[in-house]
């Protein structure tokens, strides 16, 4: 049985085109939380096999930047 855990970022803002501010994800607070969803898994029966990054990308007056939007977690039951 495989299991799989969408977790999204949090940022502290975004991109706007009036400000051209860019995007800051708080990878502090992802981090914990992968740990968190990982070691419930654990919990429950699951090993994880893989943590993908979800990367998602945005332009603004001409400049471009890539972050990473979520990451899913794929468990399989032992």
């Amino acid at each position: 049985m495989i299991k799989t855990i969408t977790i999204h970022t949090r940022s502290s803002f975004w991109s706007s085109r009036e400000t051209h501010d860019e995007i800051e994800v708080d990878s502090d607070d992802l981090g914990v939380e992968i740990e968190f969803q990982c070691n419930l898994l654990e919990k429950e029966g699951y090993v994880v096999r893989q943590i993908i990054p979800v990367n998602s990308g945005n332009l603004v007056g001409g400049n471009g930047g890539y972050y990473t939007e979520s990451v899913v977690i794929t468990a399989e039951k032992k």
